[in-house]
């Protein structure tokens, strides 16, 4: 009774340190694969482009991509840091667009794909490369509170 006790416990113990090698790994790979900002932004980006409409994705996929995204996050960030208004600049990027529909060089449907991706790069970047720039929405509650 003793020997078939042993026999069972040992594979329930090697059992439970397999499991946990193996999750252990997973939590590991996972961190290792967000520890740069430019990997964490592209993580963010791809969450929330994936909920969006397929003509958002389209517009993000031909137009933009993840080194051209990560490159706009960046540009805009340094305009904040030079004292530019983020609504100015998403106005100013919606004008421009608007000037290209007025020009039938795309569709309104397309002008707002664009100005969405240009908003979740714009927001996302808030999050990611310039922090002290963030909407109060972005800063969790406990650290408002603080």
């Amino acid at each position: 009774m003793i020997r078939s006790y042993w026999k069972i416990w040992s594979s329930v113990a090697l059992l439970i340190l397999s499991i946990s090698a193996c999750s252990n790994g997973k939590i590991q790979d996972t961190k290792s694969n967000t520890n740069s900002p430019d990997d964490e932004f592209e993580y963010q980006l791809n969450f929330f482009l994936q909920d969006a409409d397929s003509s958002v994705r389209v517009a993000y996929q031909q137009l933009f991509g993840k080194d051209k995204s990560i490159q706009e996050a960046k540009e805009y960030c340094i305009k904040l840091d030079q004292g530019k208004n983020s609504l100015s600049l998403m106005t100013d990027k919606y004008d421009e667009l608007t000037q290209k529909v007025k020009e039938n060089k795309i569709t309104k449907r397309e002008r707002d794909a664009i100005s969405n991706v240009y908003s979740t790069i714009h927001r996302t970047a808030q999050d990611i490369y310039c922090p002290q720039h963030r909407d109060k929405d972005q800063i969790p509650l406990n650290e408002r509170l603080n």
